[in-house]
């Protein structure tokens, strides 16, 4: 009876042919330099960030200086990628509520913008509220025109409790006020509690 010794490692390897060996330790180096190259590529990937478009305002303050009173529209733009976000502000008197913009469409070739911003300009008291009142419910609609120093259109007002109920449109120019601030990305800019939609 013949007993068949197992072949060592040498003698295996030494039995493939010519270049096998080599090729397949090369094709794993290849592989492994790939994956290194992916990993730290994705590390180091800047985040992505977004264009702050400008703060423009006509806010002004009227009355005398003993009860002055802010009167206006402010309105603070981003763009991420073909998202538009920021915030619009009303001033009807001591405060001035802002809201977060949403349904915003900006052509870059013109500056044609549309948006909408929901917010509370304060306590209303109708029959349906009651003789406590309720805090009123304050749609604005937007449509103009985005340029270097301004955004000039219109603006429209209208209850967010009655859809039925008139609204009320007037023109608006509002000039860039302030200096670029630094770039926020979409995601860290929505983290901020201030910059929460209304819930209604």
């Amino acid at each position: 009876m013949t007993i068949r010794q197992p072949r060592n490692r040498q003698t295996w390897l030494s039995s493939l042919p010519r270049g096998h060996c080599c090729c397949s330790v090369s094709k794993m180096r290849r592989l492994l330099f790939s994956a290194l190259l992916l990993v730290a590529t994705a590390s180091t990937a800047a985040p992505p960030s977004a264009e702050h478009l400008g703060f423009f305002s006509n806010q002004r303050t009227v009355g005398s200086s003993d009860d002055p009173h802010t009167e206006g529209y402010a309105l603070n733009l981003y763009r991420e990628g073909p998202r538009v976000f920021g915030k619009f502000c009303v001033s009807t008197g001591i405060e001035t509520p802002c809201g977060i913009i949403d349904a915003a469409d900006l052509k870059a070739p013109t500056g044609a913008i549309t948006f909408r911003a929901k917010l509370s300009t304060g306590t209303e008291f109708t029959r349906e509220s009651g003789p406590e009142g309720r805090p009123s419910r304050d749609i604005f609609e937007f449509v103009g025109r985005l340029s270097a120093n301004a955004v000039k259109g219109r603006v429209t007002h209208r209850s967010g409790y009655d859809s039925r109920t008139d609204a009320r449109t007037e023109p608006v120019s509002l000039r860039r006020v302030r200096p670029d601030r630094a770039p926020t990305s979409y995601a860290d800019w929505m983290r901020d509690p201030a910059n929460k939609p209304a819930n209604w």
